[in-house]
């Protein structure tokens, strides 16, 4: 009877691996094309996965207020409220400026405008987490100390001292996490448990 149990749950544990598998393929092909923003918003959503297990769910909901919409906002596996905020890889936009100051790498205009826009969802979403018809739109979903990840550009041609000043960039915000479309590749195949995807 137990083995039944267990081929059974293992052929459902082999078919979604062979999906995120696809995924990752995907992701990869969509990385060298260029997209716009709303055809990762749109892989994001069937692939939430990728976004780690502290998500347990995509809400349908984006909306904060009139003048605020993030890409995500998702019930962490505690009940609460997080944000997630999502930039094209390339369209120009770089990760690091060009030139170094008093020789540390520093975060591009680009950067700095989204992680300004990902604090400002911060912020509204704490605004509103007593409103009614907010909590109403977000399923029920609490908000206490809502977090945002987001995911801003590429690193796949950094340098070791890039990728140690991205290390100490990322240390210094408690309720932001930068990561690269890099980063998210790199823990989508640790999760298959497939390096050479």
């Amino acid at each position: 009877m137990y083995s039944n149990v267990f081929n059974g749950a293992s052929s459902c544990a082999f078919n979604v691996n062979a999906k995120r598998i696809k995924a990752i393929e995907e992701f990869q092909t969509m990385l060298s094309n260029d997209l716009v923003e709303s055809g990762w918003q749109n892989w994001f959503e069937k692939n939430s996965w990728i976004l780690g297990s502290e998500f347990v769910r995509v809400l349908d909901e984006r909306t904060i207020d009139p003048k605020n919409i993030t890409d995500f906002l998702m019930e962490a596996y505690d009940g609460f409220l997080d944000i997630i905020e999502i930039k094209r890889p390339e369209g120009g936009m770089e990760f690091w400026s060009k030139t170094l100051d008093h020789g540390n790498h520093i975060p591009s205009t680009d950067l700095i405008k989204a992680i300004t826009q990902a604090s400002s969802y911060i912020y509204e979403v704490e605004r509103e987490a007593n409103s009614v018809k907010f909590l109403e739109s977000v399923d029920g979903v609490k908000t206490v100390k809502p977090r945002c990840i987001l995911i801003f550009g590429r690193c796949n041609n950094c340098s070791a001292e890039q990728i140690e000043a991205f290390r100490i960039l990322n240390s210094g915000y408690h309720n932001l996490s930068i990561m690269t479309y890099d980063h998210v590749l790199a823990r989508a195949k640790r999760i298959v448990g497939h390096g050479s995807c």
